[in-house]
């Protein structure tokens, strides 16, 4: 009879653990959903937007900026969580924290602007060797 218990204690065991990883999982689609939301209604704005654009870009002659190299845009927060979303999803969760604790923060909102760039650099390391 004790062996059927053992059976039901690991059964509950290896659930518990599931249900961790669910979390995380959960966790990390939270962070990346907020990102994907603002972008989904940018997007509908624009195309809302697009007709009228596209009749004054019509009527308009094109002109080029030959002059000025095309500049990245810098990193955004939704740019940082969006990437250290997808590495804890890989299972790279600790590594995450770790990177951001050795920004001087407990948490990705405690940052400031300035250290997106390097953060970013850093964390697209993660999982690949580096």
């Amino acid at each position: 009879m004790s062996s059927v218990y053992e059976e039901i204690a690991a059964a509950y065991e290896a659930q518990a653990a599931a249900n961790t990883k669910l979390a995380e999982i959960f966790r990390a689609l939270a962070m990346t959903e907020g990102a994907s939301e603002g972008t989904a209604r940018k997007k509908a704005a624009s195309k809302a937007a697009a007709p009228a654009q596209n009749q004054q870009e019509a009527t308009q002659p094109k002109i080029e900026d030959t002059d000025s190299p095309k500049a990245k845009p810098p990193a955004t927060f939704e740019d940082v969580r969006r990437v250290l979303a997808q590495k804890s999803v890989e299972g790279h969760t600790e590594e995450v924290r770790a990177l951001i604790q050795r920004y001087g923060a407990k948490k990705l909102s405690d940052l400031g602007s300035e250290c997106y760039e390097p953060l970013l650099l850093e964390a697209e390391g993660i999982g690949n060797g580096k």
